[in-house]
């Protein structure tokens, strides 16, 4: 998680959709929840199980998955906490969960830091802004949250805006999902307390990653 943060990335891609031969596989709902080796530096902050146990909670979910082929929690990239995959010849897509590096004190950039100020500090993460980075102190559990409650719905706003489009391009896609996450992050915060803790109670000793 670099000074720039490609959060979400929406790529076309020929061809069909491959499976890896190391993953866990889970059927969900005419969907499959694939998680496959995190890779060299980098860690998987969400499970499957609880990536399904989250889903379980997001109200309209059956219309936002129409068409939705995968839930990938993918290998690890530089600068990248998920991104919105679509496959035009099947007219299907897949959402990817990247995994956060071991270390999850490292700081990112300022604009990204602000845009996502609110949420962060609704997390309670504790942070330090310097002069062109910020660095937030993430715990495991906050490093999940941000992940379910911002990132993952972030992609689901990209797959939604997706689906309303049908191939016709518009500007702003980036905001549309922005503003879909934001919207529903008011209404899922409680939910989540209620079902995997507050992330905002800091676990005793701390942990850098």
């Amino acid at each position: 998680m670099l000074a720039v943060v490609r959060k979400t990335s929406t790529k076309v891609v020929g061809g069909r959709v491959t499976r890896k031969s190391r993953s866990d596989l889970s059927e969900v709902n005419g969907y499959v929840v694939e998680r496959v080796a995190a890779g060299r530096g980098f860690r998987h902050v969400v499970s499957p199980r609880q990536l399904e146990s989250f889903i379980e909670l997001i109200p309209g979910w059956r219309e936002y998955s129409f068409r939705l082929e995968r839930i990938l929690l993918s290998r690890g990239y530089e600068n990248a906490f998920g991104y919105h995959e679509f496959f035009r010849r099947e007219k299907v897509a897949t959402i990817a969960l990247c995994p956060w590096p071991k270390a999850l004190w490292t700081p990112i950039s300022l604009p990204f830091f602000y845009e996502h100020r609110r949420v962060i500090e609704a997390l309670g993460v504790p942070y330090d802004i310097g002069l062109r980075r910020a660095t937030c102190r993430f715990t495991v559990a906050q490093a999940k949250a941000f992940s379910l409650l911002h990132v993952f719905l972030h992609e689901v706003g990209h797959h939604r805006d997706w689906l309303r489009r049908r191939g016709v391009k518009l500007r702003g896609k980036e905001q549309i999902a922005e503003d879909f996450a934001n919207r529903l992050f008011e209404t899922m915060l409680p939910l989540y307390r209620d079902r995997f803790g507050d992330p905002a109670k800091r676990e005793i000793g701390g942990e850098e990653g």
